[in-house]
C-alpha cells in the first residue's frame, strides 16, 4: 500500500511547497503595492500569483482527493 500511494502523497507535499511560496511572493506583492498602489507591474503581478495559487490550490485538492482513494483502494480490510 505505502508504494502505491507515495506518488500521490509526493504530489500533495510538493502542492503544499508550492503554497508556501506562492503565499510569500503574494505576501511581498502586496507590501510594494502598499508602497505604489497604482503601480500596473506590481498589479499584473498580483493577477498572476493569485492564478498561480488558485491553480495549485486545486491541484492540491485533487492530490490529497487521489491519496485518499488510494489509501481506501489498497487499506487491508478489517
Amino acid at each position: 500500500m505505502e508504494d502505491l500511494c507515495h506518488k500521490y502523497k509526493q504530489q500533495v507535499s510538493k502542492a503544499k511547497e508550492t503554497i508556501g511560496i506562492i503565499e510569500e511572493e503574494l505576501y511581498q506583492i502586496r507590501l510594494k503595492l502598499q508602497k505604489d498602489p497604482t503601480n500596473a507591474a506590481f498589479l499584473q503581478k498580483l493577477k498572476n500569483t493569485t492564478l498561480d495559487m488558485t491553480i495549485t490550490l486545486n491541484e492540491l485538492e485533487h492530490c490529497q482527493h487521489a491519496l485518499e482513494e488510494c489509501l481506501r483502494e489498497h487499506s487491508p480490510v478489517k
